[in-house]
């Protein structure tokens, strides 16, 4: 299975969980990075980045690892662009920007 064949069934299989939440749909793959957008309502009480290494975890589940490199958040989404992580290589995306509501 090569890597765009891999993306499509993790869309598949993302949407087919999330759907009532959110969708997602590869918008490019370049090389080693590819770029997915995610569009919806989603439950931000879940953790909104959550559903980004969600994505990153079936797309392992077909042999390819990769890692959250950037973040581009929109009013009913976000563009998430990802890196495929070398051999040994370990992952961990922090955002750099953290809300909080207080009441």
């Amino acid at each position: 299975m090569n890597l765009e064949e891999a993306l499509r069934e993790a869309v598949e299989e993302f949407n087919r969980y999330h759907g009532s939440e959110g969708r997602a749909r590869v918008l490019r793959v370049e090389g080693d990075r590819f770029v997915v957008e995610f569009r919806g309502s989603f439950c931000v009480t879940c953790g909104f980045y959550d559903y980004f290494e969600d994505f990153a975890y079936l797309l392992a589940g077909r042999g390819f690892r990769a890692g959250v490199v950037s973040v581009d958040e929109l009013e009913d989404g976000a563009v998430v662009e990802y890196r495929l992580l070398r051999e040994g290589e370990e992952w961990r995306f922090t955002p750099e920007r953290v809300v909080l509501i207080l009441e």
